[in-house]
């Protein structure tokens, strides 16, 4: 009995569900409130809240450098190598997110002002269509983020109105903006293109350039907010998607959100074409700046040329030296192109030396730019190269996923670490191998110098004239083929980007709010809210149905009272009594199988507090006894608050309470008959007593009055006061055959259960069953059903089965 159970569980059910309904129901004006207040805020958000379009675009980048800027070209043996000749897309998403590449559009397209009409609770942002346009002053103080309200006039005149407590200033001889703690009310009349000027303002509002209709902006009020810069470009960086369609694809999609979709599609259109133009714009430069390079050596090699030419032409006038012999001339010819060799070897050197230096200075650092593998003709130093750039575009590659302390990029960095440090050995061999190659070259010139040297002194310098006038010709021929494929490297740029898809409107209307979405998580709160109400505030101890008295009590359930509501129709309120009828009919057979036999059986009926029923069941209960043709009294037991003489008619003579205090001697005196059933008696309780009641009921006269009693009739009905108040019900433990226990649905509470048992520790053996009464008519079941258990004293009995 003392084991404890769950209050709400059923033990042949994890869930109860009918019980869940039934609290829903009785709570039903909680939902239907919660659910209408929800909805009624989503209503109202939806109403209230700007929509916000998706206006997308696609792009494809060829990673494979086809185009001229990227790699070799296509029409020049050997190319100038402008660029990488494979691409990192992922970098390339990192440039489209780019700050400074968001900030030169939104500057571009002058997106630091902004026009609304409407008011505070719901405004509507228009572009490139507005009754005026503002023209900021360079150089001059500006206010930001304050709406300015204009009010147009007759005569090309309008109003402007500003108020505003706190506001944030640009200083424009620092740049800087700050923020003004005060209040701000300015309102004055202008003329439409006069300057406006103030401390903390400076504009022009002037009308557009194109017709607006007069009836589109009748009655609305008009405004503009001047932004920074700054803040316009990190807020279209925060709605900015960019994403690979596929991740074998190098096609990108690009995404943003706004209020106006002709203002996102021109962001997106000028986002995309700064994104290619500042390619090509870097690409030219690099371009730009060989071609200088070049003409500029080349200027200063043609006048060596022109001077070389010059001497050779005068020493050959003045000598008379015009040819030499074919040992000088073979000589002249190995020499040059020694001399040719020595200078690519020497460039090498330099070329592996600055690649050292800025490898071991740039390493470490994140920014650090892998080394061109272009020029260079060593296989190891190129396969390096190759590795170090692939382990690099893989470490950018994880960065988008993981971070800086995951294990991966960890093995990256190591990896780069060793790439670079075979890179760096390797460079420093080939300078090695260089100096020696070199070292050949010059001990092979000092050779042909000894040749040189041993001819006539006239063929001697005519060949040295003629040697450094072969070598500054080569030099200008070779950059001036360099100088050409320059050229055609610059009418090759085209661009390896190219729009797929122009920006347009994503779907037929806008992405937020999302309606339905707002509308389901609404009616999602809105009945969240009332059961967590129910689970975790909401009185969870009121019995409601007949599982939870079987779930937690031993005691067993002798029957089941239906309700009947009295404000029914005619037909069916005769429905409702018959099963009331039918249900006290059930309760009085029940009770024939287990009364004591050939001996007047005592019933006492109570409950834990008031208004449970006790009294309604011991009157119907003897009335149906009483039917059945059984002789049946019924005694108004509470002295402290007797109702049983209402219940059944009025009474105006003695009752059990004079009879105890003496005041009657007889007691058929305080017996009443009732007179519609022969069979039935009852003997009520019409004073209230002030003195000792426990001395009187637990007198001698009472108990002489049952053994009294015990004699003439077959069962007599206890309507005692409720054990839950006073002790009363216990003094007549000695008495009573049968204890009927009233739970009253919705009003008795689980613990009641535990009380009851408490009772029954006074005596075990008593049998005691438990009524429910109130039951509403869908769970309650007519006739017998079968369903055998044992109370303390190890009897059979049979109870009304009831439904789950």
């Amino acid at each position: 009995m003392n084991l404890k159970r769950d209050a709400q569980m059923n033990p042949q059910q994890e869930v109860n569900l009918k019980l869940f309904l039934q609290k829903v129901y009785n709570n039903k004006w909680f939902f239907i409130l919660s659910l209408c207040f929800f909805l009624g805020l989503a209503l109202a958000y939806i109403l209230v809240a700007t929509p916000k379009y998706e206006v997308s675009t696609s792009i494809l980048i060829d990673p494979s450098g086809n185009s001229r800027a990227l790699g070799e070209s296509k029409y020049v043996d050997g190319g100038v190598s402008l660029m990488e000749l494979e691409k990192n897309l992922y970098n390339e998403i990192g440039i489209i997110k780019s700050f400074s590449l968001v900030d030169q559009t939104v500057t571009d397209l002058g997106f630091n002002i902004s026009y609304y009409s409407g008011n505070w609770m719901k405004s509507k942002e228009h572009y490139k269509y507005f009754p005026f346009e503002v023209t900021l002053l360079e150089n001059e103080t500006q206010l930001f983020n304050v709406p300015f309200k204009i009010q147009i006039l007759a005569n090309e005149k309008y109003k402007l109105t500003i108020d505003a407590n706190k506001f944030i200033v640009l200083n424009p001889s620092t740049g800087f903006t700050h923020e003004v703690d005060k209040a701000l009310f300015f309102t004055q009349t202008f003329s439409f293109g006069e300057k406006v000027q103030n401390d903390y303002f400076n504009f022009i509002i002037d009308r557009p350039n194109y017709k607006i209709s007069p009836g589109d902006f009748k009655d609305l009020e008009l405004s503009f907010k001047v932004h920074d810069l700054d803040d316009v470009a990190n807020g279209y960086l925060t709605n900015l998607k960019v994403d690979n369609i596929d991740i074998q694809a190098s096609i990108f999609k690009i995404v943003s959100q706004g209020a106006v979709v002709n203002k996102e599609t021109d962001f997106l259109k000028k986002l995309t074409d700064n994104y290619v133009q500042n390619k090509l714009a870097s690409r030219n430069k690099t371009a730009t700046l060989k071609e200088s390079f070049i003409r500029n050596q080349l200027r200063i090699i043609s006048d060596s040329l022109t001077r070389a030419e010059l001497n050779l032409e005068m020493f050959k006038k003045d000598k008379r030296a015009l040819n030499l012999g074919e040992k000088a001339s073979n000589a002249l010819g190995r020499t040059s192109n020694l001399q040719m060799d020595a200078a690519k070897y020497r460039m090498n050197i330099n070329y592996y030396t600055s690649l050292i230096q800025n490898v071991e200075a740039n390493s470490l650092s994140d920014d650090f730019v892998i080394p061109t593998a272009v020029g260079i003709t060593d296989p190891l130093i190129n396969e390096n190269i190759l590795e170090l750039k692939r382990l690099a575009a893989e470490r950018t590659k994880k960065r988008f996923y993981v971070t800086e302390n995951n294990q991966e990029i960890s093995i990256l960095n190591k990896q780069i670490k060793e790439s670079t440090s075979l890179l760096i050995n390797n460079l420093r061999n080939a300078i090695s191998s260089s100096n020696y190659a070199l070292q050949r070259i010059n001990s092979q010139l000092s050779s042909y110098d000894g040749v040189i040297e041993s001819l006539p002194m006239q063929e001697n310098q005519l060949l040295n004239i003629q040697r450094q006038s072969t070598l500054y010709e080569n030099l200008f021929n070779y950059l001036s083929q360099e100088l050409a494929k320059t050229g055609i490297a610059r009418a090759e740029n085209i661009s390896d980007t190219r729009v797929l898809d122009e920006a347009r409107m994503e779907g037929s209307g806008p992405v937020a709010p999302q309606k339905m979405l707002l509308l389901a998580l609404a009616a999602i709160l809105g009945t969240i809210i009332p059961i967590a109400w129910m689970v975790f505030f909401a009185p969870n101890d009121i019995i409601e149905n007949a599982n939870q008295i079987t779930a937690n009590t031993d005691i067993p359930l002798i029957a089941s009272i239906t309700n009947h509501d009295v404000k029914l129709n005619k037909n069916k309120a005769a429905v409702s009594l018959w099963k009331l009828k039918e249900a006290f009919r059930n309760l009085s057979a029940n009770l024939k199988y287990i009364r004591p036999k050939e001996k007047c059986c005592v019933i006492g009926i109570t409950s834990i507090m008031p208004e449970e029923g006790k009294s309604f069941c011991s009157i119907n209960l003897g009335i149906t006894l009483a039917e059945a043709g059984i002789k049946t009294l019924i005694i108004d037991a509470d002295l402290r608050s007797p109702s049983l003489a209402n219940g059944i008619k009025k009474i105006n003579g003695k009752g059990l309470s004079n009879y105890l205090q003496g005041e009657v001697s007889n007691s058929k005196d305080i017996i009443y008959p009732y007179e519609k059933l022969k069979n039935l008696q009852f003997i009520p309780t019409t004073v209230l007593i002030q003195d000792n009641i426990h001395e009187l009921l637990s007198g001698e006269k009472m108990k002489s009055l049952f053994l009294e009693l015990s004699q003439e009739y077959d069962y007599i009905i206890l309507d005692s006061p409720p054990v839950g108040l006073v002790s009363d019900f216990v003094l007549f433990k000695d008495v009573i055959d049968i204890n009927l226990f009233v739970v009253r649905r919705k009003i008795a509470k689980i613990g009641f259960l535990k009380d009851f048992e408490k009772l029954l520790q006074y005596d075990k053996k008593k049998k005691s069953f438990i009524i429910f009464n109130d039951v509403m008519d869908k769970e309650h079941a007519y006739g017998y059903g079968h369903m055998y258990g044992t109370n303390g004293s190890g009897t059979q009995i049979i109870e009304e089965s009831l439904p789950i």
